[in-house]
């Protein structure tokens, strides 16, 4: 009979979307209302009708298909302009598709244990996310920052940072006892409830700033989803207070030395909470080395190297992007080992930071020496810097890299040498992955203007043209891979040594 009651909640919950899309679409037309206004009563109305799911139904099935009819649904809207009040209305995106896929995520991660991170951050998405832009777009000089493609204003941040908080703390203050919403009773103190609304309210609203797109009805729910169950279900108020102090440090200061542009200082205080709030300096070290080490040996002979920033297609000071394409998979490692707590993942961490390390190493050590490196696909001969090139010199200078990976995580993994073994081999193939694809995928343009050939799209004050590659293939897209590469031959070879 419960199973019956659900799909019939089921259909009336998509009646009812469809209702409030159709009344939305049908008032935008009579009003002439703008159709970013009906966009927003869409998302905030979708995200409300949803916050009471866990208490209404008794299993995930009809949630998970309400999320993926929607997914269908929004995605075919987009592409056919069929519901103009609930896309966005400047440009194309698929934040519609992202907000039912965030939904069928948390589903499908926390209904069984605990709905409330489901509510929680779905509401944090309707409300927080809408208010920021409400208020963003009715002040009269508001401050304008933009990390990462959308214009975002601080008073916008500042809203969304008040609402989620609000929410954390109503929902954690009338709930905290209740089995059916978190699994157990929570033994939280009034300083706890603030704290963790703080910290969850601040992590979001970081990744609503960098979320353009669309994407932030993706990032919304999922950094505070992430957040929940580190400090209540976890219990790692304490470790995440100091990550966030830690974060904040490493960021400032790698900003201040020009080691790092904003948006990338905003990257690594992302990847630095979630890394040090996981594993603390277990995890943290790794990385640290690789990104405090890296950074000094690309400003070791900068002189030298100032020819090579007409190649490269990003220079020394790194933004959000590179730290992603380098840290991102070592973070993400870090996620999945908070959720299973499974040793092997940090394998597959430490094989991910060798892999960033070996091909950070070898290009910035092989480019300080005069030597012509060999092109990998056909061993000839090239002009230093060329994507795809390699070098002996480079080569040990990245094998040295790993090997100070592997060291650096000796005090909580004891030495042996199959363990070194896995280590260096997964940063020694995520380089040859990386010099592949560079000799072969990566996009290498000519100046129309010097003739050189370059990574980049503008050089000489002219666009150039594409000789080599695919252009969607850029060096983020290639380390990417080549950490994703390092990544999964840590836990590939961890099995077979």
């Amino acid at each position: 009979m419960e199973g019956k009651l659900d799909w019939l909640w089921a259909f009336l919950l998509v009646i009812s979307i469809f209702g409030v899309i159709a009344i939305s679409e049908i008032l935008r037309g009579i009003f002439k209302l703008d159709p970013e206004v009906t966009r927003k009563v869409v998302h905030i109305s979708v995200g409300v009708a949803v916050f009471p799911a866990p208490i209404i139904f008794s299993s995930s099935l009809p949630m998970i298909a309400i999320a993926l009819i929607f997914i269908v649904v929004n995605f075919l809207s987009i592409k056919m302009r069929l519901f103009k009040g609930m896309d966005s209305v400047e440009r194309q995106t698929f934040g519609t598709v992202y907000y039912p896929l965030a939904f069928l995520i948390l589903v499908l991660v926390f209904w069984k244990n605990h709905p409330a991170i489901i509510s929680i951050s779905m509401l944090a998405l309707a409300l927080g996310d809408a208010l920021a832009a409400i208020v963003g777009e009715s002040v009269k000089n508001p401050k304008i920052y933009n990390l990462t493609g959308d214009k975002k204003s601080i008073q916008g941040s500042v809203a969304m940072f008040l609402t989620t908080a609000f929410i954390v703390a109503i929902f954690l203050y009338f709930t905290s006892d209740s089995i059916q919403w978190w699994g157990k009773t929570l033994a939280l103190s009034g300083e706890d409830i603030i704290l963790i609304s703080i910290l969850t309210a601040l992590f979001t609203t970081v990744f609503e700033a960098i979320g353009s797109y669309g994407f932030d009805n993706l990032f919304i729910p999922i950094s505070s989803s992430f957040m929940l169950y580190s400090l209540v279900v976890v219990d790692g108020l304490n470790q995440f207070l100091i990550a966030f102090a830690l974060a904040i440090l490493i960021a400032a200061i790698s900003f201040k030395l020009k080691f790092l542009s904003l948006n990338g200082a905003v990257g690594t205080f992302i990847l630095a909470v979630i890394i040090f709030g996981v594993g603390g300096w277990k995890w943290t070290l790794p990385i640290l080395a690789f990104f405090v080490l890296s950074s000094l040996i690309s400003k070791i002979g900068k002189k030298k190297k100032e020819n090579f920033d007409l190649i490269f297609e990003k220079s020394s000071t790194r933004d959000i992007y590179q730290v992603m394409a380098n840290g991102g998979i070592a973070g993400l490692t870090a996620v999945i080992y908070q959720f299973l707590q499974n040793e092997i993942f940090y394998f597959a961490y430490l094989g991910s930071i060798s892999a960033a390390t070996f091909d950070t190493w070898a290009t910035e050590i092989g480019t300080l020496f005069p030597t012509k490196p060999r092109l990998l696909t056909n061993f000839k001969r090239v002009e230093p810097g060329t994507s795809g090139a390699v070098s002996l010199k480079g080569s040990v200078g990245g094998l040295i890299g790993s090997i100070i990976i592997f060291s650096s995580a000796m005090l909580w993994v004891k030495f042996n040498f199959a363990r070194l073994l896995v280590v260096v081999l997964s940063g020694l193939f995520g380089g040859f992955v990386d010099s592949f694809i560079g000799a072969t995928l990566q996009a290498q343009y000519k100046c129309n203007v010097c003739s050189k050939t370059t990574e980049k799209k503008f050089h000489c004050d002219n666009f150039t043209s594409l000789v080599r590659g695919k252009r969607w293939m850029n060096n983020d897209f290639v380390n990417f891979v080549c950490t994703s590469t390092g990544a999964l031959s840590g836990l590939a070879f961890l099995m077979i040594i």
